[in-house]
């Protein structure tokens, strides 16, 4: 009689269990992740998401923003240290039961040196019918790092000087716990610096573009903390280059000749050049010389942006080069900077900024590499015609433009006097010539300074060698 009481009883427990159980599967009883983002504000206004392991800096606010379908219920906030001392506990009930909800991490009430460890625990539960009512709740650890100092900016060598539209070289050490991004703007554009014998020493070739009327360059260094330090490099600006206004007349007959086999060319590289709205040669070449121009500055620049951030460390940096003569025997048939308005008979007209040099000296004659380099860009462009870009370390490239033929192939490492490629007048060309461009991380710069071996060595070289020297003082 009592055995079959217990069999009874326990039989009752597991019917209990299972209902129990069965229930708790229903849908009723369900919750749905919350949807939980940490974000790191580095001003009032403007914040950035942060990983579950990052540096931080306490006097930067940081919030947890949570969302909920089943509305929120309340949280708590646990911070310990890394030997799990408990420095701080915060609980709160959410009373009108948002379905997002941002909590924002209290610092804590005492002074951490650089490089101690916190682990930040948060749960936040949900009024949602799980655990039989009581809701669910969901946890998320935070590991930070305490990084309170800005990192410590040194000029170490630069240029003197940089002219209006010209080039310069800066070379300088960033001392911190970490680096998140090192930048330099001339106050419109961004450079990229690049190491410098040994870790922590950086060199970069700015640019000061003709499209900028001001230059100011700057050094900004942050940390993966977000702090941030400037430095400001003490160029002298030389405003006096002046840059030439030229006007070329463009006759119809001369245009009806060029414009079938040009428009081609141009289909060729942009399948859809809108074309056909155009009623003249003339409005069509505007199309040419304005937008498909801009079409192939975009593919040069964005090419050597490209292999500058992600291939330039491959490549190894001369720090001399002696100057820049692409053709022997040339003589210049159009200069950098030239501004030229392009006129019709009856009045119209049409501009664009001349980029490079344009020389010329026997007809299909050998461009040779002025200095050691990689091809990175072989290919034909709309205005510019078959393209030659060479590679030659510190953001700094040459370019050649119209070519008959390539020589030298895609990726090849070139010595000084090698064979780049065969002039001609492919794309938008006047007679056998090459157009020959100097760019600073896809920035086109004045030709005639590099064309000047003094201005080489005053400028770059041994600004270079200085830098060495200050280096080497260091250890």
């Amino acid at each position: 009689m009592e055995g079959s009481k217990i069999v009874k009883l326990v039989l009752a427990v597991i019917v209990v269990l299972l209902g129990g159980y069965f229930v708790s599967m229903l849908d009723v009883f369900k919750s749905e992740p919350m949807k939980m983002e940490t974000f790191l504000y580095i001003n009032p206004t403007t914040s950035v998401p942060i990983a579950d392991k990052v540096a931080w800096n306490p006097e930067r606010r940081i919030a947890l923003e949570v969302e909920s379908s089943k509305k929120i219920k309340s949280y708590k906030i646990k911070a310990t240290t890394e030997g799990n001392v408990v420095i701080l506990e915060k609980e709160e009930t959410i009373i009108n039961r948002p379905e997002s909800l941002k909590i924002w991490l209290p610092k804590p009430d005492i002074d951490l040196p650089n490089g101690s460890k916190i682990r930040y625990e948060i749960a936040v539960s949900d009024w949602s019918n799980a655990n039989f009512f009581s809701g669910a709740t969901f946890t998320k650890t935070i590991d930070f790092v305490i990084n309170t100092k800005a990192p410590n900016i040194e000029i170490l060598a630069h240029s003197y000087a940089i002219s209006y539209g010209g080039s310069a070289l800066v070379v300088f050490s960033v001392d911190s716990i970490d680096i998140k991004e090192i930048t330099i703007s001339n106050g419109t554009n961004t450079f990229i610096p690049f190491s410098f014998i040994k870790d922590g020493y950086y060199a970069a070739i700015v640019a000061w573009p003709i499209a900028n009327q001001s230059f100011i360059c700057r050094i900004q260094a942050t940390d993966t903390a977000f702090n941030t330090q400037r430095a400001t490099i003490p160029f002298i600006k030389n405003t006096s280059p002046r840059y030439l206004d030229s006007t070329i007349t463009l006759q119809e007959d001369f245009l009806a000749q060029k414009m079938d086999s040009l428009i081609a060319e141009v289909r060729e590289i942009y399948p859809d050049s809108e074309f056909e709205e155009f009623n003249t040669n003339f409005e069509k070449f505007v199309y040419i010389n304005e937008q498909i121009r801009l079409k192939d500055e975009e593919t040069i620049t964005n090419a050597l942006q490209e292999y500058d951030k992600h291939y330039a460390s491959t490549f190894s940096s001369p720090t001399s080069w002696k100057k820049f003569v692409p053709l022997k025997g040339y003589a210049v048939v159009g200069r950098f900077g030239d501004k030229r308005t392009y006129v019709n008979d009856k009045g119209q007209t049409s501009q664009s900024i001349h980029l490079g040099l344009d020389i010329a000296s026997v007809k299909n004659d050998n461009i040779l590499a002025p200095n050691s380099g990689k091809i990175i860009m072989e290919r034909k462009l709309g205005v510019y015609g078959n393209t030659a870009i060479l590679y030659h370390g510190f953001g700094l490239a040459s370019l050649y433009a119209h070519l008959d033929s390539f020589v030298a192939p895609q990726d090849g490492v070139l010595d000084m006097g090698d064979v780049v490629g065969i002039s001609g007048q492919s794309g938008w060309a006047f007679g056998d010539h090459v157009h020959f461009g100097m760019l600073v991380q896809g920035q086109n710069v004045r030709n005639t300074e590099w064309l000047d071996e003094r201005w080489i060595k005053n400028n770059i070289t041994d600004i270079f060698e200085n830098a060495k020297r200050a280096i080497e003082s260091k250890e």
